[in-house]
């Protein structure tokens, strides 16, 4: 039987597997001993699950299968020992995902499609095009692969960021379904509270996180202050326009509780005004926040140039000190493997 007629172990939540357990004729135990060898041991391997019977096992390796991710590259950042991983999936497309090092952080950059339908203008991403959505599986075990790696060296994965390829919140059925997995207790049990889901301002998805009522945390692709310059740089923009956005952002934090960072792509001659910086204020009043600057990085195919460092410093100075903004200038890391902030593609050197 080949693994198109079995199930997809990886993409069960707890209940969804623990269904499938009772259905096989298996005990209702058997689903935690399963999800414990799945998603905290992370085993890739039905015969290692030593404490669910011969018979049981054979069940499952008739009917199930547990999937797992080619990596083609694996690079290591000269400058800051990021690391970024080219992945095959099962179909062959690739996807990149980032593991970003801090002293007592192990963040992974998660990619939550292949390929980007929102196109943002100086992202790599969506240059090549939209593929498709990524599966629950092919999700976690990004993280799950990187965290292997970790292990040997004493280290594991604590924060988890979607801000890899992809729009997250035009998959976030299978982004959601990803969360529960990754911090359930039975699994690496990484809290809520340290996963960032980033949006260009999907308020749809936007809404439908408010209805879950989960602790992320939420990023904004804001990049441009005014409609005008936003429709050129985010084309979704023009369908979720920056009013409506910060509307629905105000409601998400009076329920969520929690700071949004907004991310702002710094362009020359184009968005680094003092301007700009007057009605990025006044958007950003009232809302507990980060703005987040960062200077555009280098992406083969687009045109668009980075401010000079003065610029980059003057505008950085102007919204912190004279406009009292919340605001980081984010030190570039990975860019000399193309691991950074709108530079990661599908594609194999």
């Amino acid at each position: 039987m080949n693994n198109e007629r079995k199930m997809n172990l990886l993409n069960l939540e707890y209940s969804e597997l623990e269904k499938f357990i009772l259905d096989s004729g298996m005990k209702k135990f058997n689903a935690k001993q399963i999800y414990t060898w799945l998603h905290q041991k992370t085993t890739r391997k039905l015969e290692d699950m030593t404490n669910i019977s011969k018979k049981d096992r054979l069940f499952l390796y008739e009917n199930a299968y547990i999937p797992y991710l080619e990596v083609l590259e694996h690079q290591v950042s000269k400058i800051d020992r990021t690391e970024k991983y080219l992945f095959q999936l099962q179909d062959k497309l690739t996807i990149e995902t980032v593991l970003i090092k801090h002293k007592d952080r192990f963040t992974v950059c998660v990619s939550t499609q292949i390929g980007c339908p929102v196109k943002c203008a100086f992202c790599a991403t969506g240059l090549g095009g939209f593929k498709r959505n990524l599966e629950v599986n092919e999700i976690i075990n990004q993280v799950y692969t990187i965290n292997s790696r970790l292990i040997k060296k004493g280290k594991s994965v604590t924060n988890i960021v979607y801000m890899g390829m992809g729009e997250p919140l035009l998959n976030l059925d299978n982004v959601l379904k990803s969360v529960d997995i990754l911090s359930n207790p039975e699994g690496l049990n990484i809290s809520k509270r340290k996963i960032v889901i980033s949006t260009s301002g999907i308020i749809p998805g936007i809404e439908k996180l408010m209805e879950k009522k989960l602790p992320l945390a939420l990023a904004i692709s804001l990049h441009a202050p005014t409609n005008a310059k936003r429709d050129q740089l985010v084309p979704i923009n023009k369908k979720y326009p920056i009013e409506d956005l910060f509307n629905i952002l105000n409601e998400h934090q009076k329920m969520n509780k929690r700071r949004i960072t907004f991310e702002y792509v710094m362009l020359k001659d184009f968005n680094t005004s003092n301007a700009d910086a007057d009605i990025l204020a006044d958007l950003l009043r009232g809302i507990d926040h980060t703005l987040n600057l960062i200077p555009l990085n280098p992406v083969e195919g687009v045109d668009l140039k980075r401010p000079t460092r003065d610029k980059i410093a003057h505008f950085y100075k102007y919204l912190k000190i004279e406009k009292g903004i919340n605001v980081t200038l984010r030190r570039e890391k990975g860019t000399d493997i193309d691991g950074a902030c709108g530079q990661l593609r599908e594609r194999k050197k």
